[in-house]
């Protein structure tokens, strides 16, 4: 496997894995987090993930035969609904997996991937948020990747969604887990 900068070709790969993720869901009764409709016929999706492409931080994990498998994207930018972190910070803005692949891994080896591009950048503190419903469900799947709980949120322009922030410091660490990189909060 390997990872790799994404761009606006990978598009409809991401919609096509939407469309994964929201039947699956539904199926299992989820319809708040993504809704119903399948994210190919939304424009507005295809809009918001063009313009994601155009940020650079699209990093898509392929298979030996250069299949997709999962993307995600970073940025050093927050989501807008979060409070601000008072430092310098990577935000994952993204993350979905090919449900035919689940459970391999990959969303694991992207966070990897998350952390050494902020150790790379000097920056100490990787932020997600994501859907806190369901049991919280998915802030479980992020607490075992090592982020911690920071706040709940509600989206209030998305239906009452129910978040969760959550974050790591990569100097909070254990010393074998510590990517590689410059001293976390010299690049700041």
């Amino acid at each position: 496997m390997r990872i790799r900068v994404g761009g606006r070709d990978d598009v409809p790969v991401i919609l096509a894995f939407g469309d994964e993720a929201v039947a699956w869901m539904n199926a299992r009764g989820n319809t708040q987090q993504w809704g119903t409709a399948a994210w190919t016929s939304l424009d507005k999706r295809r809009e918001a993930f063009l313009e994601r492409a155009d940020g650079g931080g699209m990093r898509v994990l392929e298979d030996e035969d250069g299949t997709a498998l999962g993307v995600m994207v970073i940025s050093e930018q927050r989501q807008p609904y979060v409070p601000e972190a008072e430092e310098r910070e990577l935000y994952v803005n993204f993350l979905i997996i090919s449900r035919a692949h689940a459970g391999r891994g990959i969303g694991r080896l992207l966070i990897e991937r998350a952390k050494q591009e902020a150790a790379e950048r000097g920056i100490d503190l990787l932020r997600v948020d994501c859907w806190a419903g369901e049991d919280g469900n998915l802030v479980k799947v992020y607490e075992r990747y090592g982020f911690v709980r920071v706040k709940e949120f509600t989206v209030a322009e998305a239906g009452d969604w129910p978040g969760m922030l959550l974050a790591m410091r990569l100097s909070e660490l254990p010393e074998g887990e510590r990517p590689e990189g410059e001293r976390p909060g010299a690049g700041s």
